[in-house]
């Protein structure tokens, strides 16, 4: 937070805290969608301006005693003594959405809030930041289990360029076990829920190829999520997975996250065309699928 003598300019909507200038900024500092706070001369009545609330404000002399704490990023490993010479910009990432804005100052010594981007996951689905950008994750359960393949089609039917998501970080991976995990220990049919993921097996690791350097683990298999740069939430179901080339087993080749009730198993590879798997009291249904696709970038204002 960096603290200014000045005052909001015509930001008729904020919220209000009973707080100093000093506790009230670090609330906003807490704050994702707090930019700043404004305390009069005297008061102890905070006005918090939320994402939107605040276009402008003015700088003002000592004097006034009105001060105003704008949240913004610091450059480098230090905040500056003055407030130009930090960033002059913030960024706001909730779970569906992201936006950075930019504060310049003009002649009126008047600082003007700008959007600069804004981006936004689709309704239903959570925005995860990867090395190589923002990414939007869709878990869907079906009713009656379904196949690698019918996921592919549902995904691709619901949103534009959506396709079955990677798994980047096991944040992504605990994500979609905590949407599927519920819902299995209210289903006392199966013993299993599983979830297609990105990931088929590559043609050279097909049986009758053996376990071998360039088949093992995660390179057994090719990825179409464009801005999967790791793999580490592809943690396979111990003790042996994926089992295709040790079973020889010419149909696994889609990978999938299987769900316990207590646990997350991992990632298992299984046919494709599979909705089903195993035998009572070990049986899987294929619950749904999980799809991936880029937010959406949007032209708006602060």
């Amino acid at each position: 937070m960096v603290l200014i003598f000045g005052q909001p300019v015509v930001s008729p909507n904020y919220s209000n805290r009973t707080a100093t200038i000093s506790f009230c900024s670090g609330y906003c500092f807490s704050m994702d969608t707090c930019v700043a706070v404004y305390v009069e001369k005297g008061s102890k009545n905070c006005q918090v301006f939320s994402l939107g609330q605040l276009k402008r404000l003015r700088e003002r002399e000592s004097s006034t005693e009105l001060k105003i704490a704008v949240k913004m990023e610091f450059t480098a490993n230090t905040c500056s003594k003055t407030a130009t010479a930090n960033t002059m910009k913030n960024s706001v990432a909730t779970d569906t959405s992201y936006l950075e804005y930019t504060m310049t100052v003009n002649s009126e010594s008047q600082w003007i809030f700008t959007t600069t981007i804004t981006l936004n996951c689709p309704v239903g689905y959570r925005l995860f930041k990867r090395p190589k950008g923002f990414w939007c994750i869709g878990v869907t359960s079906v009713n009656q289990c379904i196949t690698q393949v019918d996921s592919v089609a549902k995904c691709k039917a619901s949103e534009p360029s959506a396709i079955l998501s990677g798994l980047q970080s096991m944040e992504e991976t605990n994500y979609v076990y905590g949407i599927g995990q519920p819902l299995l220990k209210k289903d006392s049919g199966y013993y299993r829920y599983g979830y297609w993921v990105n990931g088929e097996r590559k043609s050279s690791c097909m049986p009758p190829a053996k376990k071998s350097a360039s088949c093992n683990s995660t390179n057994e298999f090719s990825y179409t999520d464009p801005l999967l740069s790791a793999y580490a939430g592809y943690q396979f179901a111990p003790p042996d997975q994926p089992d295709g080339l040790t079973t020889q087993d010419q149909f696994a080749k889609c990978l999938n996250l299987l769900i316990g009730n207590t646990v997350l198993v991992g990632i298992d590879d299984n046919g494709c065309n599979m909705s089903t798997a195993g035998l009572v009291p070990t049986n899987i249904c294929y619950k749904g699928y999980v799809c991936g696709v880029k937010p959406t970038s949007l032209n708006s204002t602060f």
